[in-house]
């Protein structure tokens, strides 16, 4: 087994997880030519030197390092005279920084690094959306080696085939966004062009919002997300996978370290959104507080901010799973079925989910929640800069 943990440029961070089979680290600059996959606001300041320092750390214990280079869209910026150029310029100055390989989304930007750096290994990042064989294979020839899976890492008929390409496998554990989400095109559209340079900022990604009202609306969301719990890492190996991501760019050393030893451990004893980023239940709130305070359309904000009142108490009991619980969704055949003709997350749900101490038959979700829609403006940068979500 290897992790590929995030990286908050905290230079104690390669040391505290010495001891644990972290192979690779990722991260970048908030802002750079292609943008990071996350916005500026959440990202950790470094400079040049500090970044160059960091991953002498890394190398010295053995570790590589990846710069994120994965944003999905660049505001056809691509087409411009002279970008492809100031693109391999600082792919150029981040190798000499000592990065070791890439994490890309866009094929074009595959290829041309491939083509200028044939022995630098790149990723293809979960931002390009792989959801076939085929798919995968195309980016394998312009020059990739690994695959990064997120949205598919239930869908073991897909790894399993990803891994007879012989390619190395990459799954993304600890994102909590919800199955088959209708709104992870525009979140990666956003997080992907906001940390360029020269577009418009923001200080809160509003799809995030709307991801949350779905789990507000129906907890059993939370079950049926994409996350990995430690316990179920074998089954993965089964299928091929070797390589564990960890996100957290945005986290403390101490959480990015109990992390990364609670999936080293294959158990957890505890709550499972201990390790899980839960962004749609904790931003939201954070963000409707600071629209709040603004006096911002409050017949649209306060109803919000109560909808999401209850899950500021939300817990999943990882010890409450049941035996073979990942098996069981293996079979299951999700993408052929809806969750209300299966069921077995709502059950699942029921054993492990409390909402302010009680199980998910005892919530009552908002009878009417309001469009929040008409906020959109509001999260733009023109406005003050809002909270900086955990």
């Amino acid at each position: 087994m290897e992790l590929v943990l995030a990286t908050n440029f905290d230079d104690a961070l390669p040391e505290q997880v010495s001891e644990l089979p972290v192979r690779t680290f990722f991260g970048g600059f908030p802002v750079s030519l292609t943008g990071a996959g996350r916005p500026p606001y959440i990202l950790p300041e470094v400079d040049r030197e500090g970044f160059r320092r960091h991953l002498q750390i890394i190398h010295r214990g053995g570790r590589e390092f990846y710069a994120t280079l994965n944003s999905n869209d660049l505001g056809l910026k691509e087409y411009r005279s002279g970008y492809l150029d100031a693109f391999l310029k600082e792919v150029a100055e981040l190798l000499d920084l000592g990065v070791d390989g890439f994490v890309i989304a866009i094929p074009a930007l595959v290829e041309a690094v491939h083509r200028a750096h044939p022995e630098v290994p790149i990723s293809v990042s979960s931002f390009a959306r792989i959801r076939s064989v085929s798919q995968a294979e195309y980016f394998l020839r312009l020059g990739a080696d690994t695959v990064i899976l997120e949205e598919e890492d239930r869908n073991f008929p897909l790894i399993r085939g990803l891994a007879r390409t012989g390619a190395r496998i990459e799954i993304l554990t600890n994102q909590t966004c919800i199955r088959e989400c209708p709104f992870r095109a525009h979140h990666l559209n956003t997080s992907s062009l906001c940390s360029q340079p020269g577009e418009d900022r923001i200080w809160f990604e509003f799809p995030i919002l709307q991801c949350g009202l779905e789990v507000v609306r129906d907890p059993t969301k939370l079950i049926s997300s994409i996350w990995v719990r430690p316990e179920d890492l074998a089954f993965y190996e089964e299928a091929g996978v070797h390589r564990f991501k960890i996100s957290g760019r945005n986290r403390s050393t101490e959480w990015l370290a109990t992390t990364a030893r609670a999936y080293t451990n294959r158990t957890y004893h505890g709550d499972l959104l201990d390790l899980l980023s839960s962004v749609q239940i904790k931003g939201p709130s954070r963000a409707l507080a600071t629209l709040s305070q603004r006096g911002v359309a409050p017949d649209i904000v306060e109803p919000l901010r109560e909808a999401f009142a209850a899950f500021e108490d939300v817990t999943i009991d990882n010890d409450a799973f049941p035996p073979g619980f990942l098996r069981r969704i293996a079979a299951t055949g999700c993408e052929q079925r809806s969750c209300e003709e299966c069921g077995y997350c709502a059950t699942v749900a029921e054993k492990v989910v409390r909402i302010g101490g009680r199980p998910p038959s005892q919530y009552r979700p908002p009878s009417e929640i309001p469009s929040p829609v008409p906020l959109l403006p509001a999260f733009g940068r023109s406005s003050e800069r809002g909270p900086v979500p955990e």
